[in-house]
């Protein structure tokens, strides 16, 4: 069978790769990460779990946290009834699998005493480096920032020093996502309480219902729970007819904080099938959405992709607001399908390793888009019983009596439940879950082809890198003479100074002409962004008239009032009316737009950046070196260096006030309050903006070296040392790189 080959494949590729490893230092461990290369144990089994005949069909849930995910689960499975909690951050999330049992029941899987142990020695070393890291940007600061220390006082003593030395010692270690990950996770371990082995944790919890059953699995998964910070995965099992067959994994929002349980998400949605992307429709398609698009297709060789515009009730309000509700959803629809369209169209242009998984999307983008509302679905479920509804069921109700009063009323029920029913549109996502259960044995196939397709070509590239170092490197070293190398070592030590002289002052200039240009682009990319901030509000901003009935002044009125109905006057009153959803929305992508504007601006000058100082660095290290500088190794060197430097990472963070919050449309004061509230803060944003770029140029100078010359004398000798220790034994090197070449040659699917 081809799996069975692709596996030996991969078994005589690593085998050959281990056992070479001191050859190659980290770039081969480097390659297999970001090619996504398992280890053939793990792909075995990878390919054992798709291609098994009487597995469930497993379907996959994906979406940023609020997307609407535990709302759509709610009601595909528990008819509306809040069972699975909404996760407020990535970190109260948890990952879920739900499938069908003969009772109500979860298992619960800990963490082992190893992986505790692993994670404590992680988070200890976290602990260490950042430690020693502050210390280190503290005396770094007090050098450069001598005015703001008081002689003859302890450097324990300037607060503001420590402050800002602890908060890039912090920015620098967060970078190392692993060590950081265990560190919080460990942290939140001890504040549990708990300090029992997760072996005598109770871990099979029975129940009687499905409530029951979230009631008591609040500990192991809630965002408070005692025992959530050791909770590996949760199992749910439920005697419920929608479960049948099949296994939903509830993913937490992706970009997970926790590198641990990121890996359980990735290992997990390799076995699914199928899987429904779930996005908001007031954000529809957002950078995090794309990515995880991207990444689940390309590395995971899925298939079978749903898109779900979520919360679609939130889009009823706009300023195109149409007459009738039918229309009203059209017209959402159209403007969502042509976004997926247009956005799946660039994503595949700039990421053509994705295949044709996007393909019918796009081609058919209106026919394979469902909307859903798991909130409106909930409110037909509950129509009888309104005091069961919260603040935000109240809210949403008093919207669409308000706005579609024709489609959504007490004295019309059977109107107003279609009309609802309408909006949620779980029977449509129902059908299409029925049609994927259909095409199981088809969606399994197609899915092993393209795993297998995926595989080979990864394998193939793990291949030709292992025969491209092979080869590089035994050129390297027929090439190097020890009494040249030792020679190079001596001059690079006695030129060390004269580096420093001529290579750390240009390296500063650069570094300040960079930073200059940087501020003044990323400025000018704000302001042209911030003059289209004044159209927000006039495109959520409409007038609307209503005729009113005032009591005219006096006793002879009040008595017509009395007898007869008289004694008033009817006047036409215009109003402002503010569609703060559309508010919301807009203000959201405006200030994303900066931020991913401004991101840009950043990749592009930093591209430069490195570019520049190759250009200006090497002739300079040429020069003071001269006929002791061996070119390809100062070219490496430099490389190495120029990539050591930081990148400072750019987050915009300013988040909408909380009287910003989006509360459906609203009229006279609460419209006039609400965009006083917007027109503040539109007016304040370019002041903020400016505030953030400030720090962000500050950061670039603190986190960047103020001596280059070190790092590059550092990374030659290492280099130098490393190739002497093979000339010196080349006969026996050379022998095992040209036996790993004929081997890696000799291998073949």
């Amino acid at each position: 069978m081809e799996f069975r080959k692709l596996v030996a494949f991969s078994e005589t590729l690593h085998k050959l790769a281990d056992s070479h490893q001191d050859l190659f230092g980290t770039e081969l461990a480097q390659f297999k990460r970001m090619n996504a290369i398992d280890s053939p144990q793990q792909l075995e089994q990878t390919f054992q779990a798709v291609q098994e005949q009487n597995r469930l069909m497993n379907i996959g849930i994906v979406g940023r946290v609020k997307a609407g995910k535990s709302s759509l689960l709610n009601a595909l499975i528990f008819d509306g009834e809040p069972i699975l909690p909404k996760a407020a951050t990535p970190m109260t999330a948890a990952l879920t699998t739900i499938t069908w049992g003969e009772a109500f029941q979860a298992k619960v899987e800990f963490f082992s005493e190893k992986d505790i142990s692993i994670i404590k020695n992680k988070a200890d070393q976290y602990k260490t480096r950042l430690d020693k890291r502050t210390q280190e940007c503290l005396e770094e600061l007090i050098k450069r920032r001598p005015m703001q220390q008081t002689p003859g006082s302890p450097i324990s003593d300037n607060e503001e020093l420590i402050k800002m030395a602890v908060r890039r010692a912090q920015s620098e270690l967060q970078r190392e996502e692993g060590l950081f990950a265990a560190y919080d996770q460990y942290q939140r371990m001890q504040r549990s309480g708990s300090e029992r082995s997760p072996q005598n944790f109770q871990s099979d919890i029975q129940a009687n219902n499905p409530k029951e059953l979230a009631d008591r699995l609040h500990e192991y998964v809630g965002a408070e729970g005692k025992f959530m910070p050791f909770t590996k995965s949760v199992h749910v099992f439920m005697p419920l007819e929608a479960l049948r067959e099949i296994c939903i994994i509830d993913t937490p929002g992706m970009n997970d904080p926790v590198q641990s349980r990121e890996e359980r998400t990735v290992e997990l949605l390799k076995t699914c099938d199928v899987v429904f992307i779930v996005s908001p429709a007031g954000q529809f398609l957002n950078e995090q959405d794309l990515e995880v698009m991207g990444r689940i297709t390309q590395k995971q060789g899925i298939q079978e992709l749903v898109l779900i515009a979520s919360q679609v009730d939130t889009q009823l309000y706009g300023s195109e607001k149409r007459a009738r509700l039918s229309d009203a959803l059209n017209n959402i629809r159209d403007q969502l399908s042509a976004r997926a369209q247009s956005t799946l169209a660039d994503l595949k242009q700039s990421n053509p390793e994705v295949g044709s998984v996007f393909d019918n999307l796009i081609n058919s983008a209106r026919s394979n888009l469902l909307h859903s509302s798991g909130l409106c679905h909930s409110l037909n479920r509950r129509f009888d019983t309104p005091e069961s509804w919260d603040d935000n069921d109240q809210h949403t109700w008093k919207n669409l009596t308000g706005d579609y009063p024709d489609y959504f009323s007490r004295e019309k029920k059977d109107l107003s439940l279609n009309s609802l029913d309408s909006l949620a549109n779980i029977a449509a996502i129902k059908d299409v879950l029925a049609q994927v259960r259909k095409k199981k044995a088809a969606i399994i196939q197609d899915k092993l082809a393209n795993l297998s397709i995926s595989t080979r070509k990864s394998l193939q590239a793990f291949q030709h890198q292992l025969i491209s170092l092979g080869s590089n490197q035994i050129a390297l070293i027929k090439n190097a003479d020890v009494v040249q190398l030792n020679a190079q070592l001596n001059e690079l030590k006695f030129k060390q100074s004269e580096l420093a002289l001529e290579l750390d002052p240009c390296f500063n200039e650069t570094m300040f002409e960079y930073r200059k240009k940087l501020r003044d682009e990323m400025r000018k990319v704000a302001s042209n962004l911030l003059r289209e901030s004044k159209d927000i509000m006039e495109d959520a901003e409409s007038a609307y008239s209503e005729t009113r009935t005032i009591d005219n002044d006096g006793l002879g009125s009040w008595f017509a009032r009395k007898l007869w109905g008289g004694g008033i006057t009817e006047k036409t009153v215009t109003s402002r009316k503010i569609f703060s959803s559309q508010v919301v929305s807009s203000l959201d992508d405006f200030i994303n737009d900066i931020q991913d504007e401004l991101g840009d601006e950043i990749e592009r000058s930093r591209y430069r950046l490195n570019g520049e100082l190759c250009g200006k660095l090497t002739p300079i290290i040429r020069e003071v070196l001269d006929k002791d500088a061996n070119g390809q190794m100062i070219k490496q060197a430099i490389l190495s260096v120029i990539q050591a430097i930081p990148d400072d990472d750019f987050n915009l963070g300013i988040e909408l006030p909380e009287e910003l919050k989006s509360r459906g449309p609203l009229k006279d004061s609460e419209a006039e309050k609400f965009k006083d509230a917007a027109d503040d803060f539109v007016g304040s944003l370019g002041s903020k903006v400016k505030n953030k770029i400030s720090t962000f140029i500050d950061n670039v100078k603190l986190n960047a070296p103020t001596r280059i010359s070190d790092s590059f004398v550092n990374e030659i000798e290492r280099k130098i040392n490393v190739l002497k220790g093979q000339v010196n034994s080349a006969a026996q090197t050379i022998d095992r790189l040209e036996r790993l070449l004929r081997k890696c040659e000799e291998v073949a699917l």
